[in-house]
């Protein structure tokens, strides 16, 4: 089941669409296109069909297939979303895995490419986007990113010494620092210099900058994601993908330092191939033009919506006026901010009015940056509520910058909607960018490093057209032949110059952080490393397939068995070539147990993506991969080594001294506890899907009485029983002990809580489902009512429609699907004997106490005691062949 979230912004009155027969694209570009390159590879240059006002689509979606983490991530960590139980986000993830590996694959073969599995994915996920109108490709691009990152977010702790794990901040690696060094043995390489660690100079602004006291509101223009739970310290790089937004309302009052408990609860956040790329964070501060209070408020994006300023805000005077790192902002009273420009700034930015009623050239990308950074007030009915004066007051706010995203995606807002679509405008000032020199984003964060924070152009969005109507094309760098710039005009993929891009007139820019040279050797260095390592495993399984003796080798060899042992090396090399591309039995054992003389460790793949794409790509994730018994949590050998990279062992203690992270992970051996509890996890749900489907009515069934379930664990259940067979313990999402006890009064446990609605506090199922519940998850305690509302009169439990299969004594099925043996023993059956002595009857030997009949509750007078024709708990979607339904309304 998608719980999705829906856009928000424009819906079909964004302008967009394919209106060609009167615009100009911008000078006759190069039509030397692709189709006329013959035999030449086409890699990255597959042009896309439009489908009927859908080139808003086909440029979002060429920008992010030159997006290099974005498509290497799908074509090499196929491993994390295939496989799963096709929902929409599942069916949107698998459309782009085809979409990039038909786009970069070695043989490209296809002149263009049909994205209609993503546009109805899309459609599906967003409904703004359903039909043919013209939308908005900016907000196209907000909905994928988002339901991508939702679909593949996974947990991962804030702190991993909390793990027993090493990290290092991200500070220590800026585009200073040198790469790692290891000692060089057989199979490494050296990596050249020693490490070394930057300086990070602390900015003044930092000190007039306290902790949020009142969560600010969301600007129309970009993605703020959920805040979440966060530690202390953030890493100032968003390479490693920790910068997700904080807890809202944390608070620090003047001479105030509130230091919370210790908790002995790993804080966690989620994190996704997305959210590691285009995740940065955004500080908003509000002072209190009264009292001086400033709150400051930190939230996620993944992107920007900058505005285009007017003339008369740009030019030396504006710039140094709109700079958020501009020496003009002095610290004023407690926690004040003034500015000093007083009358210089207004004669500055008269003069640069004046000259714009004559001559306009235009503005900067960075002139968009300082003017989303400058300094805004808050009057009249933008007053902001200031908790220290309880009252709303006139305030200043600003933004700046507190972690950088690895790809920064700057969408210019060139439209505005002043009453509605028909009196929109769009804004169609030159907004100069950098293409062939880096974009320094340092002056506008709010830690400004002592090194340049770089960005080059990667790939950008152009808008052509009016309000009305009109049509986006797209141009991108080419990842294998940096120099050559490429216009994707649906269909068309045309090279084209530098110059020509320059020309574009933007609507929304891509820009990849430029990696240090520490960083460009280190991944030098691990593909050499990794190239080495697999030419060594070659060679330890040709000498093994060579070792193996023959049964006729005592026999005197004929002149046939002469040819056969002359073309044995070339049969071995060809069944050791598909052994490894296959990941074959040979290759999975020398994974388990790895030969002492290749001193082989692994890495994730999804590391090496991160390596190889990214300016830092923080800690060494090991970890995530590995059970809690500290081996591969996986069903089996082919599964497990399915995630992992060999590589020296020597390289990888190198990159854990520079990087973090681990820890080392020898063997791809499985663990059999995982094992057994998989096995036991699916055993479980498949004999519970079953038994629903057989028993599941809209109604009370068999029995007289309702029972109800609290709303918030049926949701879990329905994830849980929607699923596939999982082969990862990470997958495991059983829903736990039946939790109705949230139901009912905290200081009086036997009274249930007022106004509790069908639905969305609680649903209904009949006699026969709710037994099984108990039997395969436990918990309780029951509530079972003559009709759907939860303050009618009371039933007693009815005991004897148990379910036939869950009465079979002695039956080792019924057993194992108990929640006794698959959650609480893990699928042990020594453990469960040991516990339960031996094969338990309907309920184990724990949850009798559930049986009992609950105390009488008086029902509410005035209620309606007529019992509906029909309800239903669930969606009447199916699993493979039919979904179970729970009886509800």
């Amino acid at each position: 089941m998608a719980n999705y979230r829906q856009e928000r912004g424009a819906s079909s009155s964004v302008p967009g669409g394919d209106r060609r027969s009167h615009i100009s694209y911008g000078g006759e570009p190069s039509r030397n296109a692709v189709a006329r390159a013959g035999q030449r590879n086409k890699k990255g240059l597959l042009g896309l069909s439009n489908l009927g006002n859908t080139c808003f689509m086909n440029a979002a979606l060429q920008c992010l297939s030159h997006t290099h983490g974005m498509q290497k991530y799908f074509r090499f960590c196929s491993h994390a979303y295939a496989g799963k139980a096709q929902s929409s986000r599942q069916k949107l993830l698998m459309a782009f895995a085809h979409w990039f590996e038909r786009d970069w694959s070695k043989s490209v073969s296809a002149n263009y490419h049909s994205p209609e599995d993503i546009l109805r994915c899309v459609q599906q996920l967003n409904p703004t986007f359903q039909g043919y109108s013209q939308q908005d490709s900016q907000e196209f691009l907000r909905c994928v990113l988002d339901n991508i990152h939702e679909e593949l977010r996974r947990e991962v702790p804030d702190d991993l010494s909390s793990l027993g794990i090493g990290s290092r901040d991200n500070e220590d690696l800026d585009a200073g620092s040198q790469p790692a060094q290891f000692t060089p043995s057989s199979s490494s390489s050296f990596f050249a210099g020693p490490a070394g660690e930057a300086v990070i100079s602390t900015s003044a602004t930092q000190n007039l900058m306290q902790l949020c006291q009142t969560p600010e509101g969301t600007d129309a223009g970009e993605i703020r994601l959920p805040p979440r739970n966060s530690s202390a310290k953030f890493p100032s790089d968003s390479g490693t993908s920790t910068s997700t937004s904080p807890p809202e309302g944390s608070k620090e009052g003047d001479g105030d330092s509130t230091s919370s408990e210790p908790s002995e609860v790993t804080k966690t956040h989620f994190e996704s191939i997305v959210s590691e790329l285009f995740q940065g964070r955004v500080v908003s501060c509000v002072r209190c033009l009264e009292c001086r209070k400033t709150s400051r408020t930190q939230e996620a994006f993944f992107d920007i919506s900058v505005p285009i300023p007017n003339a008369n805000e740009t030019g030396a005077a504006g710039g140094e006026s709109l700079s958020p790192a501009s020496p003009s902002i002095q610290r004023q009273g407690s926690g004040g901010l003034r500015s000093s420009a007083s009358w210089s700034g207004v004669f500055g930015g008269l003069g640069g009015k004046v000259k714009s009623w004559f001559y306009d050239k235009g503005a900067d990308v960075s002139d968009c940056l300082r003017r989303y950074c400058s300094p805004e007030y808050l009057v009249g009915r933008d007053q902001y509520y200031c908790e220290r004066c309880k009252r709303k007051n006139d305030c200043e706010k600003r933004m700046v910058f507190k972690d950088l995203p690895e790809v920064l995606c700057i969408h210019i807002k060139r439209f505005r909607y002043d009453n509605g679509w028909f009196n929109g405008s769009k804004n169609s000032r030159v907004v100069t960018f950098p293409v062939t020199s880096p974009l320094d984003v340092g002056p506008f964060l709010e830690e400004p490093s002592s090194q340049p924070v770089e960005y080059r152009l990667i790939g950008l969005i152009q808008h052509i057209g009016s309000m009305g109507g009109g049509h986006y094309i797209s141009y991108c760098q080419h990842k294998r032949r940096p120099q050559d710039w490429y216009e994707f005009d649906d269909m068309q993929a045309n090279l084209v110059s530098a110059e020509q891009v320059e020309r574009a007139e933007p609507y929304v820019l891509f820009y990849q952080r430029v990696p240090s040279k520490g960083t460009r050797l280190d991944r030098q260095t691990f593909k050499q490393d990794m190239r080495r390592m697999q030419a060594q495993i070659q060679d330890y399984l040709m000498s093994s397939a060579l070792a193996t003796p023959s049964a006729s080798s005592t026999a005197r060899p004929s002149n046939d068995d002469r040819e056969s042992i002359t073309s044995l090396p070339q049969m071995a090399a060809q069944a050791v070539a598909e052994e490894i591309r296959h990941h074959g039995p040979a290759l999975r054992n020398l994974y388990r147990s790895p030969a002492q003389e290749l001193d082989m460790v692994f890495v994730s793949k999804h590391w090496y993506v991160r390596l190889t794409t990214m300016s830092h790509p923080g800690p060494i994730d090991n970890h995530e991969y590995m059970c809690p018994h500290k081996m591969m949590g996986y069903s089996s050998a082919e599964i497990a080594a399915e995630p992992f990279i060999p590589i020296s062992r020597s390289l990888f203690q190198s990159l854990v001294g520079k990087y973090g992270g681990g820890p080392e992970i020898s063997s791809l051996e499985v663990c059999p506890r995982c094992q057994v509890f998989l096995s036991a996890y699916n055993t479980r749900k498949q004999f519970e899907y079953e038994l629903v489907t057989k028993y599941d009515t809209k109604d009370t069934g068999d029995g007289e009485a309702w029972y109800l379930v609290d709303a918030l664990w049926v949701n879990s259940w329905k994830q849980y029983v929607k699923s596939e067979q999982i082969h990862d313990i990470r997958e495991a999402c059983a829903p736990g002990r039946i939790t109705n006890e949230r139901l009912f009064e905290t200081e009086d446990p036997s009274a249930l809580k007022p106004k509790l609605r069908l639905r969305l506090d609680y649903i209904g199922v009949n006699a026969r489902v709710w037994w099984l519940f108990m039997h395969a998850h436990g918990g309780g305690p029951a509530i079972v009512r003559e009709d759907l509302d939860a303050y009618s009169q009371t039933s007693r439990p009815e005991k004897d429609l148990i379910p036939e299969e869950l009465r079979a004594e002695g039956n080792e099925s019924v057993m194992r699907s108990t929640w006794q043996f698959a959650d609480e023993c893990k699928g042990d059956l020594q453990l469960y004997q040991q516990k339960y002595g031996g094969v338990a009857s309907f309920f184990g030997l724990g949850d009798q106490e559930q049986l009992e009949d609950p105390p009488q509750e008086p029902s509410r007078p005035g209620l309606p005691s007529s019992k509906p024709s029909a309800a239903v708990v669930m969606e009447n979607s199916r699993v493979n062949q039919q979904q179970p339904e729970a009886a509800a309304t």
